[in-house]
């Protein structure tokens, strides 16, 4: 399996780390938010990009393609807060504002519901009944089953394990059953089908974060899995790929879901950071450049890890939001936005990533 990489923008407007990016409409990258200067919160605009009409220009035209939507009102920016599209809307939560990093206040906190219209956003606070999660950045959300999931992520003090879910039709929050300790921030997780079960339910798997240290710490690495069907979570140990093993330990990296023509994808995770700064937020560690496929091989999951192909390739990097969609053919594109690079300097690029078996 290889993937190859092409680079679609590199603009200094649009860099940031720790944004949110969702893709709406098979191709169309939604960016929000997020930090050019750490702990200090840009612009809360919508910027969209076509990616699909971008892929067949160079990068001194794509610049163009670049959209600002309007908006009478809208959130107040921040960082570290996550983004998901169901296909009509998008829906945002969490993340923290200002040099201090302090939590939003409760007109800011909670879920924001965005109209996306062809050159306007229309924004809306959505009431949210039952086990409403603490207020939180540097979580991880994903869309599954009709349902909004916000897991783990750092409060005001500390990090989470927690695992909530918000129902997009009766804006109820439940309380989920705890993941595996310990509890980390800059966790990825991604909604997939698994080839070996035999309904179509989708469930959450789990690799990945920071807990003072990265995580996983052995190996073979465990993957978390939650199925909302009977809420609970188990780990298992995917097998490794006969030449290059297992992927590393890492945080604030990218996981999302494979589809691949021959039915046996599951995953594909990518970059982040493999050792923290010194510094803190403040820094930058040292990042991977790497992408792993998880693969139904045999009766069991197996990592794969990825061929690069041609001569670009983006810098290792992490603090971006995992994104993706189904390119024309049925192959997964993987989108890579912004990011802090080694040199504590964020990206303004966009890559797409183009897998193949």
């Amino acid at each position: 399996m290889s993937i190859r990489w092409t680079c679609l923008s590199s603009l200094p407007t649009k860099a940031r780390s720790s944004h949110c990016a969702s893709i709406a409409n098979k191709g169309t990258l939604l960016l929000y938010s997020g930090e050019f200067q750490p702990r200090i919160p840009v612009d809360g605009d919508v910027h969209v990009f076509d990616l699909n009409s971008a892929i067949q220009q160079s990068v001194a035209d794509n610049a163009g393609l670049w959209r600002t939507l309007s908006a009478s009102s809208k959130p107040e920016p921040r960082v570290g807060a996550t983004t998901v599209f169901d296909g009509e809307n998008l829906y945002m939560w969490g993340g923290r504002g200002g040099v201090d990093m302090a939590p939003l206040d409760s007109n800011q906190a909670g879920i924001w519901k965005g109209q996306i219209l062809q050159n306007k956003v229309i924004w809306e606070k959505l009431e949210g009944k039952g086990d409403e999660p603490v207020t939180r950045s540097f979580h991880a959300s994903v869309l599954a089953n009709g349902k909004l999931y916000i897991h783990a992520g750092c409060p005001a003090s500390g990090r989470l394990s927690t695992l909530h879910s918000y129902d997009l039709q009766s804006s109820r929050w439940s309380l989920c059953a705890d993941a595996p300790d310990p509890a980390r921030g800059g966790t990825a997780i991604a909604s997939v089908k698994l080839p070996s079960s035999s309904s179509n339910e989708e469930v959450i798997i789990r690799f990945g974060g920071f807990a003072g240290y990265q995580l996983p710490t052995s190996t073979p690495p465990p993957l978390d899995i939650y199925t909302p069907s009977t809420n609970s979570w188990t780990t298992i140990v995917p097998s490794g790929d006969p030449q290059q093993g297992y992927p590393g330990a890492r945080s604030v990296h990218g996981l999302v879901p494979l589809s691949t023509p021959d039915g046996t994808g599951v995953a594909l995770l990518y970059h982040g950071e493999s050792d923290a700064s010194d510094l803190g937020h403040a820094g930058a560690g040292k990042f991977r450049d790497d992408a792993w496929a998880l693969v139904w091989r045999e009766g069991g999951l197996r990592w794969k890890k990825l061929i690069i192909e041609g001569d670009a390739t983006p810098e290792g990097r992490g603090w971006f939001p995992s994104t993706s969609y189904t390119a024309p053919g049925g192959n997964t594109r993987v989108v890579l936005s912004g990011g802090l690079l080694t040199s504590n300097e964020r990206s303004g690029e966009v890559w797409v990533g183009d897998v193949q078996v």
